[in-house]
């Protein structure tokens, strides 16, 4: 098995293998057929590259890297042929498309996928894509957005740094990530055993306790988004040593009765996000650790980033389970 690079006579590989798995599960769209039919025109003349994985003298695999923008590459058309599936072709071509992002000096790498494409969704999860806000939609099919960080030693959460360079129009649809959140943690523990849930990776936290500091985190958003409204002089802090997770136990505890509070205690929270006027969010407050001034809808983004963040440390505690 090798790789190699896009030549003319290779194009109806392209086309084929996309159009298979495509007509498969969804249907071919406008963006789909530009992409394919015109690959040298839509991808390689501005600055993308194709990939194809050959085996025994047959192509059965394709990948490209699409330019968007100065240091972003999207990694697009990733497809197998089926009869192939199984031989490692499509790790493959991802280790190919993040080696070559790098050398095209590119500081990041998306993709955009749809959730019930969980194998491959697996193999982005290993290569360390992780789940983000899905900000456009080229294709009706794509409802995941996945992103590859290629510059080294990403900041930790409390290192991150945040431009809240938006209004109260983002209202909705941080509403509904924070909604969404919860809903993803449930879906992600079910069915999962004791032994998963309660693993702990290095002596990091386990799922149960991802879950449990969602949780006991809660009513602190809640009180924080009051003392906005209300104009306090100044926000609460949080325990910045996380004490009160690490002490809980949370491995003890049910998952259902992690999930059951962790959900209650988010309703609760969008129940008075909905409950605020719009001259509430004209307010804002000093956040202790940021140093910097924080609105209702600067703090929304801030909660769905955090649920961002653990929820994609559990999809690592979840794949490196499932490769070893």
């Amino acid at each position: 098995m090798r790789i190699v690079k896009y030549t003319p006579e290779y194009r109806r590989y392209f086309e084929q293998l996309n159009r298979a798995w495509v007509e498969k599960y969804f249907e071919m769209e406008t963006m789909d057929e530009a992409l394919l039919l015109h690959p040298e025109d839509a991808i390689l003349k501005k600055g993308g590259k194709i990939f194809f994985v050959e085996h025994k003298n047959q192509i059965i695999g394709t990948v490209a890297l699409v330019f968007v923008n100065n240091g972003v590459y999207e990694m697009a058309k990733m497809a197998v042929d089926e009869r192939f599936q199984g031989l490692g072709a499509g790790k493959s071509l991802c280790k190919t498309a993040i080696e070559e992002a790098k050398k095209l000096d590119a500081d990041k790498l998306i993709l955009f996928t749809n959730s019930q494409l969980k194998a491959a969704i697996a193999i982005y999860h290993k290569f360390g894509f992780k789940d983000v806000s899905l900000d456009r939609q080229e294709y009706s099919r794509a409802d995941t957005k996945m992103e590859l960080l290629l510059t080294p030693d990403k900041p930790k959460w409390f290192d991150r740094k945040f431009n809240f360079n938006f209004g109260i129009e983002k209202f909705s649809e941080l509403l509904e990530r924070m909604e969404v959140g919860m809903l993803k943690f449930q879906e992600l523990n079910k069915g999962k055993s004791e032994e998963q849930l309660n693993f702990k990776p290095d002596d990091k936290w386990s799922i149960k306790e991802h879950t449990g500091h969602l949780w006991i985190l809660e009513p602190l958003w809640q009180k924080r988004f009051l003392e906005i409204k209300e104009n306090k002089t100044e926000m609460s802090p949080a325990d910045l040593n996380n004490t009160a997770t690490d002490k809980a136990s949370f491995n003890q505890y049910a998952i259902e009765k992690l999930l059951s509070d962790f959900q209650q205690e988010r309703q609760n929270t969008i129940h008075i996000l909905k409950s605020f006027g719009e001259k509430d969010f004209q307010n804002s407050l000093y956040h202790p650790r940021l140093n910097q001034p924080m609105r209702i809808i600067d703090l929304m983004y801030f909660v769905a980033e955090h649920d961002t963040h653990h929820l994609n440390a559990v999809l690592e505690i979840l794949d490196d389970q499932a490769y070893h």
